[in-house]
């Protein structure tokens, strides 16, 4: 892929990681940096190849170079990088903000064409432990698989365990290897360090992207408003930066690891300083890491749920913009469904399965992790235990009024 020199600033930052490694949760911290804007998925590798063809097969045409394919495909990257440029100089300026950050875990596939447009570019390699990942990534298929991981369940037909094993293997050693060729513009960091020890790893981080630490950052990250778009995994439902998804992966069973990925994980872990594999196993049941702790009181579930939501609804007055009519649907032994409906002078809440504009689906268990703090909705979404249908910028007021602890 050709390169152009930096005509332009400022340098762009992009996070790169395998899906499901706290992405959405790095984007949001990233975000609320006064300096730094970092908006939601914009697939701009993607975009970088699509125009790189449009451009030289259109207006390089044109332009008066010779007849060499190198020489127009060389002026389409400028003009790939001018055209993205403008776009998110406006969005910066917009937002009275002086950098920007992508965070697109696709991006990893078009790293050649990232490279080639924004050579200047720096790059936030995001980590998390692979079983931890495949857990997460099992968890979110079960109602859909992500378009990225479609090609390894194909490879891995019958064996869903296999596919996410081999989904991380893969996009974690093409992090490992573009990090060590270009270590002077790579920033590694963990989704476990940034969760257990967050004040002592961004500071860093943020010196990296080129902008002092703020120390008021992380009060803020959960209480301000952030754009609304394609794979937030609806962090907005969160209230702080939780450890409680550390050590989850210890769910899948270890003898379920295909063999021939067996020594692959554990050459990428120890490349990360994470424990091999038997070793996690081990910890993780020795309670040396975190992993979730069960309910062991037997309560009335019905009887949570609905003091649950009858105490958040009193705040309807917070949200005035939320309206219609929500669905709650709760997997149980025996399924159980609410509506609460927004149409009326005071929210109305009617259990049962009627019509609704909207849906959240979700366990008993999760739901009632989250009404005791043990569990934070972000995460519970990312990991695909949380879903929504309906509109996407309502779904943010609702499940602050909703599943906020303290709505």
């Amino acid at each position: 892929m050709h390169h152009i020199s930096n005509d332009y600033s400022p340098k762009p930052v992009f996070i790169l990681s395998c899906e499901r490694s706290g992405s959405t949760m790095l984007r949001y911290i990233i975000d609320t940096h006064s300096e730094v804007a970092c908006p939601a998925h914009l697939y701009l590798g993607r975009l970088c190849a699509d125009l790189n063809t449009f451009f030289s097969g259109t207006l390089a045409q044109i332009e008066n170079l010779d007849r060499r394919y190198e020489q127009h495909l060389h002026w389409a990257v400028r003009k790939t990088r001018q055209t993205i440029q403008e776009v998110m100089d406006t969005y910066i300026k917009g937002k009275d903000k002086k950098i920007w950050c992508e965070k697109t875990p696709m991006n990893l596939e078009f790293l050649s064409h990232l490279e080639g447009c924004f050579p200047d570019a720096r790059y936030i390699c995001l980590y998390r432990q692979c079983m931890d990942v495949v857990n997460s990534c099992i968890n979110r298929s079960r109602y859909t698989f992500l378009p990225e991981h479609i090609l390894y369940v194909h490879r891995n037909p019958g064996n869903i365990l296999a596919a996410m094993v081999e989904n991380w293997v893969e996009k974690t050693d093409i992090m490992q290897k573009f990090e060590l060729k270009n270590s002077d513009r790579c920033h590694r960091v963990k989704y476990e360090s940034i969760v257990s020890s967050p004040e002592k790893i961004l500071p860093d981080m943020f010196r990296f992207i080129g902008v002092n630490w703020e120390s008021d950052l992380l009060e803020r990250v959960f209480s301000i408003d952030h754009d609304v778009g394609e794979g937030d995994g609806k962090a907005f439902l969160s209230s702080g930066i939780r450890q409680n998804t550390v050590g989850r992966g210890v769910d899948i069973p270890r003898n379920g690891v295909p063999g021939h990925l067996l020594q692959r994980v554990d050459a990428l872990l120890s490349n990360l300083d994470y424990p091999m594999l038997d070793e996690y196993y081990s910890r993780v049941r020795e309670g040396d890491l975190e992993n979730e702790s069960p309910i062991e009181e037997k309560i009335d579930l019905v009887e949570v749920i609905e003091h649950q939501f009858t105490k958040a609804v009193k705040n309807k007055k917070q949200f005035p913009l939320l309206s219609g009519t929500w669905k709650i649907f709760v997997k149980d032994k025996q399924n159980l469904c609410w509506v609460i409906d927004f149409t009326a002078r005071e929210p109305i809440i009617k259990r049962g399965d009627f019509i609704s504009d909207s849906t959240i689906r979700l366990s008993s268990y999760v739901l009632q992790e989250i009404i005791a703090g043990r569990m934070d909705p972000m995460l519970a979404f990312s990991q695909g235990e949380i879903s929504f249908e309906g509109n996407q910028i309502l779904a943010e007021a609702f499940g602050k009024l909703i599943l906020s602890k303290s709505p």
